[in-house]
């Protein structure tokens, strides 16, 4: 069972405010159960120009593409994940921030 109020106090010690709890079934692939999410600004993986050529190439003036590969993801965040056993899952995306969410792995 995950302490998640234990996982928003190291994300919060990381630097990333404002993770919530949540629960239920979503639309987004992978994230149904329990989780905590928040969001952050696009830094490392997530900026623009640390995407493959293709996905800058396919997004359309106004638009934020990006590979939501878990990998793109805040290696802090990444290693908190990994600590409590969860998956990252990036929900969205637009031009200045991502919405990021933490969860148990659906496997």
């Amino acid at each position: 069972m995950t302490d998640w109020e234990r996982v928003r106090r190291e994300l919060e010690a990381a630097g990333y405010s404002g993770f919530e709890f949540d629960s239920g079934n979503t639309a987004v692939p992978g994230l149904s159960g329990e989780w905590v999410s928040g969001t952050i600004p696009r830094e490392g993986g997530l900026k623009h120009e640390n995407q493959p050529l293709w996905i800058r190439i396919l997004a359309l003036p106004g638009r934020s593409a990006v590979e939501t590969d878990p990998d793109n993801a805040p290696e802090s965040i990444r290693n908190i994940a990994t600590r409590h056993g969860l998956e990252v899952i990036i929900i969205s995306v637009t031009a200045d921030e991502a919405r990021l969410a933490l969860c148990e792995s659906s496997e």
